[in-house]
């Protein structure tokens, strides 16, 4: 009975041990855990910021962007309308340049 006691003894110890360890692992794996959860608290709450900081710039530029969008709409149509005055003054020009060339042509026969 007495070396069975011992077996009994040595296997809880090595038990206690192993537990002992496993709680040491746990305690090491919490601590680098929290660890890397305030390091992503901490980059989260930077990008955070930045994204606020662009937010801010995109407020202050969308008058400017709203400008260049009715200006550029405005260029748009006068580009239209000059390109309908330049169609009109071509004609204009053709017909001009055949009455003068049928008005030489006729004095010559």
């Amino acid at each position: 009975m007495p070396g069975k006691l011992d077996e009994i003894s040595r296997a809880i110890g090595a038990i206690e041990t192993s537990v002992h360890e496993l709680r040491r692992r746990a305690d090491e794996d919490r601590e680098i855990r929290d660890l890397w959860h305030a390091e992503s608290r901490a980059a989260i709450a930077a990008l955070t910021e930045k994204l606020d900081q662009h937010a801010a710039a995109m407020e202050m530029m969308r008058p400017a962007v709203a400008a260049l969008e009715q200006s550029r709409s405005k260029l748009a149509a006068w580009a239209s309308i000059s390109f309908v005055g330049v169609v009109v003054f071509g004609w204009i020009v053709e017909a001009a340049v055949k009455w003068a060339v049928g008005w030489t042509l006729s004095h010559f026969q």
